[in-house]
C-alpha cells in the first residue's frame, strides 16, 4: 500500500467515492502519484478529479497507465462517422457530428441515448468487458439543468444480500445485449428490434473483485436472461435484484462542476447511469470517454477468448 503523501483524498460516501485534490494536471502523473490513484480507485471504486485542464491527447495518455484502450471502431464498422477524431476517445456527448446539440430532429441519437440512464456497466455486451472508464466533460450544461452522474456500490450491495439469495444467483450467467437495454429504455421507437437477432456477451454475475478480494454483483441492465432460464423468469430475478441494488445507501450522485472535471471508475466494482436533465436539446454536454479493457482474469467471463466480438449501434432504423 502506498504512502498518501502526494495526493488527498476525500471520501464522499460511506462505502464508495472519494474526490482526489493534489494532482498536477499540467505534467503527466508520475509513478508514486500513480500508484496511490490506484490504491484509491480499488478502495473507493470511483474518483473525482475537479478541473484537470486536461485536452483529448493528455486524457488518453493518462488512461493508458490503467491497461490497453478500447476503441470505438464497432460503431465506425456500423456506419457512424466520428466527431472526435481519435476512435480511442469514445464520444458521448449530445453533439452532432458539426457540434449542434442533438434535439427531436435526431430521433435515433436521443432515444439510443436514453440507454445511458439505466443502471450499467460500461461495454458489458462486449465478449471482454472494461475494466476502469475514465469520463471528462470538455463541456458542462449551465449549473442547475442537471447532466450528473449516478453511482451504485455494487460490491457492498452484493455482501449486504441475504445469503439465500447468494446462493440462488452463485453460478448465473449474463447473456447481455446492448439492443436490450436500448429497448427497454425506448421501447416505442424500438419496438420492431429483437435483440435475440444479434450476439449476446456471457458473463457471471457473481464476479470476485481481485484487486480487494470482495465480490461484485455484476448485474446491469444490458442482461437480457441468464442461462438456463426463459426471459420471463429471468426478468423477473432481475428486478428483485434490482429492488436490492437500487436502495439509496449504495448510490452516491456526482456532479459536474467544471469543464475538465474528471471521473475514474472501475466497472467491475460499480454500475453507473446518467440523470438527464433541463439541459437536453438545448445546451451542451460534451462528455469524453476513454475506456480501459479488464486486464484481470475474468476478463472475457464465459466467451470463448479466440473469438472475441465488439457491438456497435448504427443510427439508422433500416439497419437494425
Amino acid at each position: 500500500m502506498p504512502s498518501a503523501t502526494r495526493i488527498n483524498i476525500i471520501p464522499l460516501h460511506p462505502t464508495f467515492v472519494a474526490e482526489v485534490q493534489g494532482i498536477d494536471w499540467t505534467k503527466p502523473v508520475d509513478q508514486e502519484t500513480f500508484a496511490e490513484i490506484k490504491h484509491a480507485i480499488d478502495k473507493y471504486g470511483v474518483l473525482i478529479f475537479r478541473n484537470t485542464g486536461l485536452d483529448d491527447e493528455r486524457h488518453i495518455a493518462f488512461s493508458e497507465n490503467f491497461g490497453e484502450l478500447d476503441d470505438m471502431m464497432p460503431h465506425v464498422i456500423a456506419g457512424r462517422k466520428l466527431r472526435i477524431p481519435d476512435p480511442r476517445m469514445f464520444d458521448v456527448s449530445n453533439l452532432d457530428l458539426e457540434g449542434n446539440v442533438v434535439n427531436e430532429t435526431s430521433p435515433e441519437r436521443m432515444a439510443a441515448a436514453l440507454g445511458n440512464n439505466h443502471w450499467h456497466a460500461d461495454l458489458a455486451f462486449n465478449s471482454r468487458r472494461t475494466g476502469y472508464s475514465l469520463l471528462r466533460g470538455e463541456i458542462i450544461p449551465p449549473k442547475g439543468l442537471g447532466g450528473a452522474t449516478e453511482y451504485l456500490d455494487a460490491r457492498t450491495a452484493y455482501e449486504e444480500l441475504p445469503d439465500d439469495m447468494k446462493a440462488e444467483i452463485q453460478d448465473l450467467v449474463a447473456n447481455n445485449s446492448l439492443w436490450h437495454n436500448r429497448k427497454i429504455a425506448a421501447p416505442e421507437f424500438f419496438k420492431d428490434l429483437e435483440p435475440e437477432d444479434f450476439p449476446m456477451s456471457k458473463h457471471k454475475i457473481v464476479v470476485p473483485h481481485v484487486q480487494t478480494g470482495r465480490t461484485t454483483l455484476y448485474l446491469t441492465t444490458y442482461c437480457h436472461h441468464f442461462d438456463g432460464m426463459s426471459f420471463k423468469e429471468s426478468q423477473e430475478l432481475i428486478d428483485k435484484l434490482f429492488l436490492h441494488l437500487n436502495q439509496p445507501k449504495y448510490r452516491q450522485l456526482v456532479e459536474w462542476e467544471n469543464d475538465g472535471d474528471l471521473v475514474l471508475w472501475d466497472n467491475t466494482a460499480v454500475l453507473h447511469r446518467g440523470t438527464g436533465g433541463a439541459y437536453l436539446g438545448k445546451h451542451a454536454r460534451d462528455m469524453r470517454r476513454t475506456s480501459v479493457y479488464d486486464m484481470g482474469p475474468y476478463r472475457h467471463g464465459m466467451n470463448d477468448p479466440n473469438k472475441p466480438f465488439r457491438q456497435g449501434m448504427p443510427m439508422k432504423k433500416d439497419k437494425w
